[in-house]
């Protein structure tokens, strides 16, 4: 087939995806806007970081509906070229099933490759500095987030966090603490911390130094609990939700829970449902292709539309229940995430057999 028709099937499609992308991520952003009109007023919070925070949730909300916004995009962009007889037209001039397949597979590898993109390097960024911008603003506190770092401060006690590793795990901490006179008495200087509760930070390399009457005392420990003043609020400025954080970020604290022998089974799946988000939606890109083709009668835009939206949610309901079940079950993490999609495409496989069986 000409490159010309594959790039205009190719293109088609992604008008389809952008589209129905554009659609739903306006109508959740409203949404959201809507939901944090409720805060603006308090404190420094104003309706412009309201629309700022909404925008910087934009990235994450296409993360979120790729598998629908695959189905549904396919579904009506193929519709269209079925609808317009574009399909038989290109049938005329060379195009063969295959080639349209291979061309539809091209735009779904692209799509799958942006979202790819955004899940490793736009949305830890997005989503982090969204809840730095919005905790700061509502916060009475005095905390600031700089170039050098994180700095709160409670009853003459001050804590400062140069540096968050994987996205969770505070580092290079330093803790003042300051008499009645303000002058200050105690200085900890830790390498790690291990937040085992919200409260309680388990510090390692620590470097304790406290004031006597013949100066600083100085004394070195493995580690050394610490009772932290930071409130959940403030805890979320500096530490990431899990699945806000990059694949390469939540892969490495995985492997440093499981160092620690700590829990990590939970992170696992999370892990591995965002790298199966392009497979799922390769999966649904396939199963718009057999709506389309696989229909013995000519549809509406509006019929496929929503054939696509219910077929959508019977997909996310299933994945919600099969996530479920495996983690009730403790199957392997990659199994619980694949299955989905597994499901789909032995779906997909059956119907075409069946099809041309008959």
């Amino acid at each position: 087939m000409p490159f010309t028709l594959s790039r205009y099937i190719i293109v088609s499609i992604l008008r389809g995806f952008f589209l129905v992308g554009l659609i739903l991520v306006a109508l959740f952003s409203l949404i959201l806007l809507i939901e944090e009109l409720d805060e603006v007023g308090t404190n420094s919070y104003t309706v412009l970081l309201a629309l700022q925070y909404v925008l910087l949730h934009v990235p994450q909300l296409v993360l979120d509906f790729a598998t629908v916004i695959s189905l549904i995009g396919a579904v009506i962009a193929l519709g269209a070229l079925v609808n317009n007889n574009e399909l038989v037209a290109i049938n005329s001039l060379g195009g063969t099933p295959r080639h349209i397949i291979v061309s539809v597979m091209s735009a779904a590898v692209l799509l799958m490759g942006l979202v790819f993109i955004l899940a490793q390097f736009v949305t830890p960024h997005t989503i982090q500095a969204a809840k730095v911008m919005r905790s700061l603003a509502l916060s009475q506190q005095s905390d600031t987030v700089n170039s050098d770092g994180f700095w709160a401060q409670k009853d003459k006690q001050f804590l400062h966090i140069q540096e968050i590793r994987f996205g969770r795990i505070p580092a290079q901490l330093e803790i003042f603490k300051f008499n009645e006179d303000y002058q200050l008495h105690t200085y900890i200087q830790a390498e790690q911390v291990d937040i085992q509760q919200d409260d309680a930070w388990l510090l390692t390399n620590v470097s304790l130094k406290t004031l006597t009457d013949a100066g600083f005392k100085t004394e070195q420990r493995e580690q050394w609990l610490w009772t932290s003043f930071l409130d959940a609020s403030q805890l979320g400025i500096i530490v990431s939700e899990p699945q806000s954080l990059s694949l390469t970020d939540l892969y490495r604290y995985i492997q440093g829970l499981k160092e620690r022998d700590a829990q990590s089974y939970h992170f696992e799946i999370m892990f591995w449902q965002k790298c199966f988000i392009p497979v799922a939606g390769i999966m649904m890109i396939l199963l718009g292709m057999l709506f389309v083709f696989g229909s013995q009668r000519v549809m509406s835009a509006s019929q496929r539309t929503v054939l696509g939206i219910l077929a959508g949610v019977g997909f996310y309901i299933y994945t919600q229940v099969i996530t479920h079940f495996g983690v009730s079950q403790l199957w392997a993490a990659s199994v619980v995430a694949l299955l989905p999609s597994a499901t789909v495409l032995i779906l997909i496989s059956c119907v075409y057999l069946l099809k041309r069986a008959h």
